[in-house]
C-alpha cells in the first residue's frame, strides 16, 4: 500500500508536469525567446520564476526546455527497452549459440562508456539531443536484455511453454503470446529507470554545451546562467527553476520505479511473483 501510494502521487506529479510542458505554447502568452520583461527579474506576480539576464521569461524557459530534456529520455530508454526486451528474448528462448552469440554481443556493448563516447561524437558531429537519445537507446539496452535473457530462459522450461511447443506451435506464436506477456511488466521497470538515467544524461549534455546550440533544454539554461555569471551576481532563481524542473521530474520517475520495482520484479521477496494465471 506504502508503495502504491508513492507511485501513484509520482505519477500524477510527473502527469501533470508533462501535460504543462506539452500545452505550455498554448497557455503561456509569449514564447521562451520573447523579451517579456527587465533583465534578471526575482520571481514575482507577473513571472513567477523570474527572468534571465535578457529579460525572457524562466517559466516558459523551464517548461519549453523540458519537452526537449523528457524527449531525449523518452526516445533513449524506448529504443533501449525495445532492443533489449527482444534480444533477451530471442537469447532466452532459443538458448544454444544464439545465445552464445547474444550474450559475448552484450559484454562487448555494455563496456562501451556511453556519457564520454556521446561527448566525442557530439562535439565533432555537433549532433542533436533527440539524435543523442537515438544513441543512447542503441547503446543502453544491455541491462535490459540481460534480466529479460534470464527471464526467457526460466519460462521457456515451463510446462506449459513446452506443451505448447510440443503442440506444434510457431516460435513468433510462443514468444508473442507466452513469454512477452510475462517479461513485460518487468521491461516496464527498466524503462521507468532507464527514462531517468537518459534525462541526467541529455541534462549532462546540455550543461557542458552539447546536443545542439538552437535547443532549449534544462542543461542548456544551467548552462547559460553558469556562463553569464548568474552565480557571481546573485541570481538564484536563475539556477533554482531549471534544478527545481530536474529534481522533481526525476525523483518522480524514480518512485515510480520504486513503486513497481517490488510488485513486478520477479527474483524479489515480494508477494506478487511470476504466476501462471
Amino acid at each position: 500500500m506504502y508503495r502504491r501510494m508513492i507511485g501513484w502521487s509520482s505519477l500524477s506529479i510527473l502527469g501533470t508536469f508533462l501535460v504543462l510542458c506539452l500545452i505550455s505554447p498554448v497557455i503561456l502568452p509569449h514564447s521562451p525567446t520573447d523579451i517579456v520583461a527587465l533583465p534578471l527579474q526575482p520571481p514575482g506576480d507577473r513571472h513567477w520564476l523570474g527572468t534571465n539576464e535578457l529579460g525572457q521569461d524562466l517559466l516558459c524557459r523551464v517548461l519549453a526546455g523540458g519537452q526537449n530534456s523528457i524527449m531525449v529520455g523518452l526516445v533513449g530508454a524506448g529504443l533501449a527497452t525495445l532492443i533489449g526486451t527482444a534480444l533477451g528474448m530471442i537469447a532466452g528462448y532459443f538458448g544454444g549459440r544464439i545465445d552464445q552469440f547474444l550474450s559475448r554481443l552484450t559484454d562487448v556493448i555494455i563496456a562501451v562508456p556511453v556519457f564520454p563516447l556521446l561527448i566525442i561524437l557530439s562535439a565533432y558531429y555537433a549532433l542533436s539531443l533527440h539524435a543523442l537519445g537515438l544513441i543512447m537507446g542503441a547503446l543502453g539496452w544491455c541491462p535490459c536484455a540481460r534480466i529479460v535473457r534470464a527471464q526467457a530462459l526460466s519460462l521457456s522450461q515451463w510446462p506449459f511453454v513446452q506443451g505448447v511447443r510440443a503442440m506444434g506451435a510457431g516460435h513468433i506464436y510462443i514468444l508473442g503470446h507466452y513469454i512477452l506477456p510475462f517479461v513485460l511488466p518487468l521491461s516496464l521497470v527498466k524503462f521507468i529507470f532507464a527514462l531517468q538515467g537518459y534525462l541526467l544524461m541529455g541534462v549532462g549534455l546540455g550543461f557542458i554545451g552539447l546536443g545542439g546550440a538552437q535547443t532549449i533544454d534544462w542543461g542548456w539554461i544551467l548552462n547559460h546562467a553558469f556562463t553569464s555569471g548568474g552565480l557571481s551576481m546573485g541570481c538564484w532563481w536563475w539556477f533554482l527553476a531549471p534544478v527545481g524542473a530536474i529534481v522533481a521530474t526525476s525523483l518522480s520517475i524514480a518512485m515510480i520505479g520504486y513503486s513497481l520495482e517490488q510488485r513486478h520484479e520477479p527474483l524479489s521477496g515480494g508477494r506478487n511473483r511470476w504466476s501462471v494465471p
